[in-house]
């Protein structure tokens, strides 16, 4: 039992740290928009729209899509495959990786981050289901707050050292996914960008089935 809770605490970091990497280089490139964070992105629509600014809605536009058509062929496959569904989506976000720097190699626009986007969401259900659930829905936001209540129950002599530094560690897992994501797009270009998280996450895929393969990991059979 504590193998596979180590396993899962693993790949939050891991997802932790793409979530970091990606949503920086998609923040420069895509002047101030976020693959997953739809707050901030919300936000920035009712800013544009306050402005008449509909250039800027259409990047916006794309990202809100390509998140929630991850988010909804993951679910729907999830939902009606059930045997191999996890692994299926493992190789759907990698394809879609492939996808994007295939893409990167001709085009140095917002089309890019298209199939990215659709990754991201991929991500998002995987996250859920398989990333023990220290992000939540919410991410980063609900991460700091589960921090925060987890640092409640210390000083009531209720909580866990443990659980709070998991929190803290997934925090600042993916604060360095940012700085690295930020030093590559700063210091080389979009597709060394793509290519480095590519093949990353070609090891984290291999990794991920492997777990899978020998049933190392506890994984929801619903989302809600």
């Amino acid at each position: 039992m504590n193998f596979k809770l180590r396993n899962e605490t693993i790949i939050a970091y891991i997802f932790s740290f793409i979530y970091g990497y990606v949503n920086a280089i998609g923040f420069i490139v895509m002047n101030g928009l976020f693959f997953t964070f739809m707050s901030g992105n919300s936000i920035r629509l009712g800013v544009n729209l306050g402005n008449f600014d509909l250039q800027s809605n259409l990047r916006l536009f794309i990202v809100f899509t390509a998140l929630i058509l991850g988010i909804f062929l993951s679910d729907f496959l999830f939902s009606t495959l059930k045997k191999r569904s996890i692994e299926i989506l493992i190789l759907l976000e990698l394809l879609l990786f492939i996808v994007t720097l295939l893409f990167s190699l001709k085009y140095n626009s917002w089309i890019v981050f298209l199939p990215l986007g659709i990754a991201m969401g991929v991500q998002n259900m995987l996250n859920l289901l398989i990333g023990n659930n220290l992000m939540g829905k919410s991410f980063i936001t609900g991460l700091i707050f589960n921090f925060g209540i987890s640092l409640s129950r210390l000083v009531q002599g209720k909580g866990s050292w443990r659980l709070s530094m998991k929190y803290a560690f997934t925090w600042f897992i993916f604060v360095i996914g940012a700085i690295m994501g930020t030093l590559v797009i700063e210091n080389f270009n979009l597709f060394i960008s793509i290519l480095l998280i590519t093949l990353g996450f070609i090891y984290v895929s291999i990794y991920l089935l492997m777990l899978l393969k020998n049933e190392l990991l506890n994984i929801k059979t619903y989302v809600n």
